[in-house]
């Protein structure tokens, strides 16, 4: 063995960068970043759409999301985090649910209020096309962030002398000892094109220089490739890889900046994106698999400016600068699989947000140094996110998804 660690997390995103900066804040060193992609140029942190709200339907993605965005207050100019809100349109048919769901948010101490029509025309004077709209739900300590900004105020907290940052390496093998796994072999990736092979299609180059390292702890946080992690040691997730496409736009007829996150009746979510509108729709036919094509014109024109033209005169007339695509690593019930492997003592995960990383991050990373370090949840329970739940029936439910 070349090197030791104590600490192995495989995942050098936004919630393997958080996961090292709360170890190292409780006490640990000895901790190594492993990524093939180090500087998240195919990573789902990258291509996020930096959206952080409170606003959720399960008591658990609601305390994830307030501890994080509680950290955020205290650090937002650093991150980019701009608390200009969350504007949730709703329909006739879906109202009675978004009643109850204000009991739930009060309990939880958010802040949430619900808008009429001619309050959202009032406040949003630029949606002038409301037909359908029941109302809305408006958080306004919610918003937007940066997550490249926050993924680097993660790694910048960290001492250079506790970790490693293990760039264009990948795992090509574990080994496991008795109850877990003792050591991983790494494997070279030098070149752009094999790293992107590897993401893409799994491959790796027929000869590169391979390394055998020793482990204490193992954390599984590779986000939408944690599976082929996983089978590494014998274990299937039930998470599958999802592309979601965004559409940068320039809109001459409205000023968005003074806004946060707006989100449709028909899940069409859109903000201001540096001087320009940035938009994306989840595509309900689309079919899972590591595929990071960005259709352009065509998802501009089927997906995104009809949704966006059916609330606005000012949107009648858009034009497309760019976009892009990424993945989120979406579970069954479309909650993070955070705790220990079943199985093996020293192995832990924390992946398939579904598309909630940036936003619950920093109360993931910190949940999880805790398990890790001290036995045990401290501040939020994370017990119910266990990847046990799929084995044992007990799903969660959640409903307000974009």
């Amino acid at each position: 063995m070349t090197r030791s660690y104590d600490y192995f997390i495989v995942g050098g995103g936004i919630i393997g960068s958080s996961i090292a900066m709360s170890l190292s804040d409780l006490g640990a060193s000895g901790i190594a970043v492993l990524d093939c992609d180090l500087s998240g140029k195919w990573g789902s942190s990258e291509r996020n759409a930096g959206g952080v709200r409170v606003t959720w339907d399960t008591p658990v993605n609601i305390a994830l999301s307030k501890s994080s965005i509680d950290y955020y207050e205290g650090v937002a100019a650093e991150v980019g985090f701009r608390q200009k809100g969350y504007l949730w349109l709703s329909e006739a048919s879906a109202w009675s649910q978004v009643l109850k769901r204000m009991d739930l948010w009060e309990r939880s101490g958010c802040e949430v209020f619900l808008l009429t029509p001619s309050e959202i025309t009032a406040k949003f004077p630029f949606l002038d096309r409301l037909d359908g709209v029941a109302g809305a739900v408006f958080s306004p300590k919610d918003g937007l962030i940066n997550p490249n900004l926050l993924k680097t105020h993660y790694r910048r907290r960290i001492p250079s002398d506790v970790i490693d940052w293990i760039d264009h390496q990948v795992i090509d093998r574990v080994d496991l000892g008795e109850g877990g796994i003792c050591s991983v072999r790494l494997r070279q990736v030098a070149s752009e094109d094999t790293v992107e092979a590897f993401l893409r299609r799994h491959e790796l180059p027929l000869e590169s220089e391979q390394e055998d390292i020793r482990v204490g702890t193992f954390i599984n946080a590779a986000g939408a490739w944690a599976p082929e992690v996983a089978r590494l040691y014998d274990r299937e997730i039930p998470t599958n890889p999802i592309r979601r496409q965004v559409a940068v736009l320039h809109c001459q007829e409205a000023d968005l900046s003074p806004y946060g996150m707006m989100v449709d009746t028909s899940g069409l979510y859109f903000h201001h994106e540096a001087g320009n509108l940035l938009a994306g729709y989840a595509v309900p036919s689309e079919a899972t698999g590591y595929h990071f094509a960005y259709e352009g014109e065509n998802y501009f024109m089927t997906e995104i400016w009809p949704r966006l033209a059916a609330r606005s005169t000012s949107f009648d007339r858009l034009k497309l600068i760019g976009g892009w695509a990424g993945l989120y690593g979406v579970s069954p019930d479309h909650h993070a699989i955070i705790g220990p492997v079943s199985g093996l003592k020293n192995t832990f995960e924390a992946h398939s947000f579904s598309g909630h990383g940036v936003m619950q991050s920093y109360a993931a990373g910190r949940a999880l140094a805790e398990v890790i370090l001290q036995g045990d949840y401290q501040g939020i329970d994370l017990s119910v996110l266990s990847g046990q739940r799929f084995q044992s029936g007990q799903l969660l439910s959640e409903e307000m998804l974009i």
